[in-house]
């Protein structure tokens, strides 16, 4: 196989393929086992395939600092999600994914197909590597200007 240059590289190229998911119903302990289990931060939380959110380790560190009095280890993924899913298309440049990045001012996004299928995650540190040393600063100086969301985890 052909090793791809950097401005040929896409989404597809780079995504960690079918990462571990969960559903809305399930506990927070269940997420943390797959933290724990897949050496991750973040567990897109899926319907069918389709995400619908996605839970990092950040968003339970939270709540469980904010619990009182309340068993969080039985509560649903649900009340802790980010709900909004930002996600690219596996097609999508490697340039592209970045500017998104940059946009949003997040770690992470999903990788949906034209079915709104999850077909995988992308880091920041799984693009960061493949594009010119400005477009990784241009990407930090858009991030710092972001709010900080719940997708540091």
């Amino acid at each position: 196989m052909t090793n791809p240059t950097r401005s040929s590289l896409t989404a597809a190229d780079v995504l960690t393929a079918d990462p571990r998911t969960c559903s809305v119903y399930s506990s927070v302990l269940e997420a943390a086992l797959i933290f724990r289990d897949a050496n991750c931060g973040v567990v897109p939380v899926v319907d069918g395939g389709q995400p619908l959110g996605t839970l990092t380790a950040r968003d339970v560190a939270v709540a469980l600092a904010m619990a009182e009095n309340d068993y969080l280890a039985a509560r649903e993924v649900e009340d802790f999600m980010t709900k909004d899913v930002v996600s690219v298309a596996p097609g999508d440049s490697l340039e592209s994914v970045a500017t998104k990045f940059g946009a949003q001012g997040l770690h992470r996004l999903l990788v949906v197909d034209s079915g709104e299928i999850l077909r995988g995650i992308i880091a920041w540190s799984d693009v960061a590597s493949h594009l010119p040393d400005q477009t990784v600063g241009q990407f930090v100086s858009e991030a710092d200007q972001q709010p900080k969301g719940t997708d540091w985890g």
